[in-house]
């Protein structure tokens, strides 16, 4: 009954609001995939877009350098 609930929770959507540097966080580390997310609004697509070229850019200059290592 308990792994039932558990399913019936994880298929379903939910919206919250997180602030830029956390998704920023997120989207470095791994735990959030750009296709996890949908913008519901023409502000949170300004914002997701930055936080992808930021993520983008920052993995981009780590990986650069452990190449020239």
């Amino acid at each position: 009954m308990a792994m039932q609930t558990l399913n019936a929770a994880m298929a379903s959507k939910v919206q919250v609001e997180l602030s830029s540097s956390l998704l920023i966080q997120l989207l470095n580390s791994g735990l959030l995939h750009c296709s996890d997310c949908k913008c519901l609004n023409a502000d949170a697509k300004k914002v997701l877009w930055q936080a992808l070229l930021t993520s983008t850019a920052n993995t981009e200059l780590t990986n650069e350098g452990k190449l020239c290592a």
